[in-house]
């Protein structure tokens, strides 16, 4: 379970009424460059190696005990692991973050030569490369309104890199990827309508031949949410499966949301 939650409800509305004694918000929300604290517990006989998609974790602690450097007893020195195994009795403390880096793609899918300005905002990297308004070389925030854009802490490297080669709508072209028409292809259920991160960038996918994915074929409109969905997952996948089909282990999503959505922890 995570938060209390396990698949096949986790994806479910909050307060669904086949689940009175569920816990509720089951699944985890971050936006890009935040950092979201694990606390993973083996319970049980069995064990269940517990797999992040989209990024490693850093090990803070094992079993309530700092990983401390061996030569600095005031650093962190935990792993990053992939899939943490989660040894029934062992207890795990990490922090998990995603930011896009390394995608080889704007992820927004800006468009230097767009008269939008949601399409074609500026993108100054910081000392570690991302947009944050935080001067390289005195560390200090020199541009406030870099917080409120929606591309915040996006990786500059990657900026107007495109990711089609022929878009429909308002992104960037010239890409090495060729999308398949959204009129001939049916979309799955979850499928927010475009490889990209907002319902901006989705929208601006999607081009004058009509909507992406064709109405009424999502559980999502691209107008909505339009994040990225990342599986978390035991490796134990015989043991647990998803709707009774092999192969399985599901057990929740991780919910990468652009700065667009506003992420309600109140209930």
């Amino acid at each position: 379970m995570i938060n209390g939650r396990s698949m096949p409800d986790d994806m479910d509305p909050n307060y669904a009424s086949e689940y009175p004694h569920q816990p509720y918000n089951g699944n985890p929300h971050m936006h890009p460059g935040e950092q979201v604290l694990l606390r993973i517990v083996g319970q049980g006989r069995w064990q269940h190696p517990f797999h992040e998609h989209a990024n490693h974790v850093r090990i803070l602690a094992r079993d309530g005990n700092l990983i401390l450097s061996a030569t600095d007893s005031t650093s962190l020195a935990g792993p990053a692991l992939f899939t943490t195994t989660t040894t029934p009795g062992m207890a795990m403390d990490g922090i998990f973050y995603y930011t896009g880096r390394g995608l080889n793609w704007d992820m927004y899918g800006h468009h230097s030569g767009s008269t939008d300005s949601l399409a074609n905002p500026s993108c100054t990297p910081d000392a570690n490369g991302y947009n944050t308004g935080i001067d390289p070389v005195l560390g200090t925030l020199t541009h406030p309104e870099v917080v409120a854009a929606i591309n915040y802490y996006e990786w500059c490297q990657d900026h107007d890199k495109p990711l089609q080669s022929a878009p429909f709508g308002d992104v960037g072209a010239n890409g090495p990827v060729t999308l398949p028409d959204s009129n001939i292809l049916t979309n799955g259920a979850w499928y927010g309508g475009s490889p990209y991160l907002g319902p901006d960038a989705t929208v601006r996918a999607t081009g004058p031949t009509g909507t992406t994915p064709p109405s009424g074929t999502i559980a999502n409109s691209p107008t909505g949410e339009a994040g990225f969905a990342f599986m978390w997952h035991s490796h134990n996948e015989r043991e647990i499966t998803t709707n009774n089909a092999f192969p399985g282990g599901m057990m929740m999503m991780m919910l990468v949301d652009s700065r667009e959505f506003q992420i309600n922890e109140a209930n």
